[in-house]
């Protein structure tokens, strides 16, 4: 391609961009969506700077000779303080540490959950479904038979056995989740990608000459890229959602601050009608942040089926 063509290809996608992200910024619940994943992201990487109190941190401890009385240990959970005798905005929990503490340290495990599962779905699915697509024949066949299978593999029991052979931790919960979301991607990809494959221009490149990782990649891969990031969108709302579950049902890892073991400590505690300052927090920020996720991924839909 020469200079001059390439400057032409400059000039035509600065153009379109700049239409697609003005109709995101106009989009209410793409901004909602981006807001509040905003600060979700800060919590997560400033946690110290966002929270009150470490994480350690335990009501009336320090007021007096370190140790709790009968009737503070009583009073736990202990509902919303503004400085006496501490400040708790959000309550504590039946232990005694902050809810909001808890709340602010959680979203970095639901942010690492979501995304590294999001993105081994990707990595996994995409590809394999670009390859089933274009390929066609014995290796379309070869990949869709394994989904079939992987389909009819129940969740839940899946997790149970995994958990058991590598232990209630995160990374578990994390490639369980993944091992069975990239199934949808490869589906979804390699239908578009059979789509894209009848295209002209994609006979002209075959035509020319080209191999076909030059065609995919240039010419294929492309148009496949908006549709995968929706898909990574909705997995990470989906994998969020499937970890909290998980932690509730004592499956996670319990001695990482998450939003799903509130819940689970909540109920474990029998707490869950007469601490609602310990209930409702983590069920509206797993609500808010899997919303958030489908709102930005119903916004790049709309942007990129668009153009």
């Amino acid at each position: 391609m020469t200079g001059r063509a390439a400057d032409r290809d400059a000039s035509a996608v600065s153009p379109r961009a700049r239409r697609a992200l003005r109709r995101f910024l106009t989009n209410p619940l793409a901004l909602v969506g981006t807001v509040v994943l905003g600060v979700v992201t800060c919590c997560a990487l400033a946690p110290d700077v966002v929270a009150p109190h470490d994480p350690e941190w335990v009501a009336y401890v320090g007021t007096g000779d370190g140790r709790l009385t009968l009737a503070q240990s009583r009073s736990l959970p202990h509902p919303p303080a503004f400085g006496d005798p501490f400040f708790a905005p959000l309550g504590t929990t039946a232990s005694g540490h902050g809810v909001f503490t808890e709340l602010v340290y959680g979203a970095r495990t639901a942010l690492l959950v979501g995304l590294a599962a999001a993105l081994l779905s990707s990595l996994v699915g995409v590809p394999l479904g670009l390859c089933s697509g274009y390929y066609g024949g014995w290796v379309d066949e070869a990949i869709q038979r394994v989904v079939d299978v992987l389909y009819g593999v129940p969740f839940l029991p899946f997790v149970i056995v995994l958990v058991a052979i590598r232990g209630a931790s995160t990374t578990t919960v994390v490639l369980a989740i993944a091992a069975t979301s990239w199934l949808n991607n490869c589906v979804v990809v390699r239908g578009t990608t059979l789509s894209l494959v009848r295209r002209t221009y994609v006979d002209a490149a075959r035509a020319a000459g080209l191999p076909a990782h030059r065609i995919v990649a240039r010419h294929v891969l492309p148009d496949v890229l908006p549709v995968a990031a929706v898909l990574l969108v909705q997995d990470a709302a989906t994998a969020i959602l499937a970890h909290a579950t998980l932690a509730y049902l004592g499956l996670a890892d319990v001695t990482t601050a998450s939003w799903g073991v509130l819940l689970q400590q909540v109920q474990a505690t029998g707490h869950v009608f007469d601490a609602p300052w310990w209930l409702l927090p983590p069920g509206l920020a797993i609500a808010s942040l899997v919303a958030a996720f489908y709102y930005v991924g119903h916004a790049v839909e709309d942007v990129t089926g668009a153009d």
